[in-house]
This record gives C-alpha cells, sequence and structure tokens, in this order.
C-alpha cells in the first residue's frame, strides 16, 4: 500500500520521489504482560556473557561528541546522523523518509546493525512558546519517538512497529520514548527509557528483543536495567547503563538471547555514551568524565 507524504523542505528531489513511493507494513508486536521474566531461553553454547576489567584510563569529560579518543567520535562509531538536538547537523540519509504517513516526524536513524533502523516520533508543535519559538522552529525532530521502522534493503516493503501496542503491567510512565534501536541476527533490539531517573518501583528502563520474522516478543528485561543514551550488542552480551540522580550508577551485561543480566558494574556517575576502541577497550562516556574498561571472555 502506497503512503503519501508530506515533504518538508530540506528533501532532496531525489529523495522526494523515493519516499512518494515508500511502501510500509505496520506489524503488531506481540503484546506481552510485563513481569521481566525470561521468554526465551539461550542457544546451546550461548549462555556465556562477557566480562568488563575496569582500567586506569579516566579523564574529564571534555565534549559530549566525543569518547575520549578521536576515533571514537559518536557520529563514526555509533551511527548518528546528528550529534545533537537542533538541526544544524541533521542529515537524513538517503531513502528515509522525513515524514511518515503525515503524522510522525523522523527523530533519528541508526545504523549500527544489520541494516538501519529510523525512530519516529510526533510532529513537533507550531505553537509558540511563551518566549516565542514554536517546537519546530526549535528543531523538526519527531518528538516522544516511539515508531520503528527496519529499513531493510533486501525487502521492498519496510516493516513498521508502533511500540505503543505493548502491554505493560503495569502502565509505564507516559514520558518514556525509544532512546536506541538496532537489529542484529534476525532480531530488533531497543531500549526504552523514561526521561526522569528511574526510581524504585517503577517498571520504566527496559530493553525489548523482537523476532522481525515473526513479531514476536522474544524477551523484556527487568525495570531499571537502561537509561543510557546507547548500548552495545558484542557476541552473546548486550552492554547498557543506569543512573541519574538519587539512584546508584551501573554498568549492566545482558545475555542478548534471554535479556538476563548477567553481570554488574559499579560506576562514579551515570553513564551516557559506549564505544568500542580498536583496542578491544570499552569506552564510557559518564556524566563528567570518561571511564573504559577491557573487555574480557
Amino acid at each position: 500500500m502506497k503512503k503519501t507524504l508530506f515533504l518538508i523542505p530540506f528533501l532532496t528531489l531525489a529523495l522526494i520521489a523515493r519516499a512518494q513511493d515508500f511502501q510500509t507494513e505496520i506489524a503488531l508486536v506481540e503484546a506481552l504482560d510485563f513481569n521481566g521474566a525470561t521468554l526465551a531461553k539461550a542457544p546451546a553454547g550461548k549462555s556465556a556473557t562477557l566480562q568488563l576489567a575496569r582500567t586506569k584510563f579516566s579523564v574529564p569529560l571534555g565534549s559530549y561528541t566525543s569518547l575520549a579518543l578521536p576515533t571514537l567520535k559518536l557520529g563514526n562509531i555509533i551511527g548518528h546522523p546528528t550529534l545533537g538536538w537542533d538541526d544544524t547537523d541533521f542529515r537524513i540519509p538517503e531513502g528515509v523518509p522525513a515524514v511518515y504517513e503525515g503524522k510522525w516526524a523522523l527523530n533519528d536513524v541508526f545504523t549500527d546493525g544489520d541494516f538501519p533502523v529510523a525512530i519516529y516520533g510526533r510532529m513537533p508543535s507550531e505553537k509558540p512558546f511563551p518566549w516565542g519559538k514554536t517546537e519546530k522552529e526549535l528543531s523538526c525532530r519527531g518528538r516522544d519517538p516511539h515508531l520503528i521502522m527496519l529499513l531493510d534493503p533486501s525487502r521492498e516493503v519496510k516493516r513498521v512497529y508502533n511500540v505503543r501496542n505493548l502491554s505493560i503491567t503495569p502502565k509505564d510512565s507516559l514520558f518514556e520514548d525509544i532512546h536506541w534501536a538496532v537489529v542484529k541476527d534476525g532480531v530488533l533490539y531497543f531500549s526504552i527509557s523514561t526521561l526522569t531517573a528511574p526510581e524504585e518501583g517503577t517498571q520504566g528502563n527496559y530493553l525489548v528483543a523482537v523476532d522481525i520474522n515473526t513479531d514476536k516478543t522474544l524477551w523484556m528485561s527487568k525495570p531499571r536495567m537502561v537509561n543510557s543514551s546507547n548500548f552495545l550488542i558484542v557476541g552473546n552480551s548486550i552492554i547498557c547503563g543506569l543512573g541519574g540522580s538519587g539512584i546508584p550508577d551501573y554498568i549492566y551485561v545482558l545475555n542478548r538471547f534471554t535479556g538476563v543480566k548477567t553481570r554488574e558494574y559499579w560506576i562514579p556517575s551515570a553513564a551516557h555514551w559506549f564505544a568500542i576502541g580498536d583496542d578491544n577497550t570499552l569506552y564510557a562516556a559518564l556524566y563528567d568524565k570518561h571511564v573504559a574498561f577491557k573487555i574480557t571472555k
């Protein structure tokens, strides 16, 4: 089914032509009551996860756009099309619709996995704030991102998931958004994080894994597992972070086949970004500094 797209000025003519022919299919994620239970079993030989050993490397945080080393710029190693909230560096990759079905605006595109994944949120409001500016004037990005579009180049019809279809018990905070999404080996992994610190008793800040061939949820992690800006998939493991005002700050290692937490590492402040260098070292940008861990099996 063809979708008519409302085009916005910064699209090139070539992108406009492709966007008008962009075919999508809405896939309903199987709704499951959330209880943090394991829904999947790790394949034989896949239950072991990596370990981290803290190094002596630790420097003050100089910039949110780098992870301590020049080769670890966020735009190079993590796969963001932009490094900031404003539109200065907002570059839409070729073939990605800026607006989906006239209702959702592009928020970001992640290119870490087997193919790009785009996320969309509500259209920015054109109603002025008390100081005169509108949301749209501040940024054309979609707000409250909750739509995930799989941009598999091998398929003519793309797949779209609305994560608000997930049945969560008890109901999560209305302020939860998708922070990161990646497809690896036929599985879509995404993190849903609150905009505020995850206090004890809340059911937010978790990871979800969905089989993109069956649209079935494979697992949902326990709550309060992730509010870092990204997570990394390394072998059998997922590396993520949780922290904030008034709660302990940790780096967690999860089994990527089950979502079960296997290891935790205390850090002095909340982790925002992760990246892995050529030396097989995990670098983490914390609230106020960079730290590093040697990855071991």
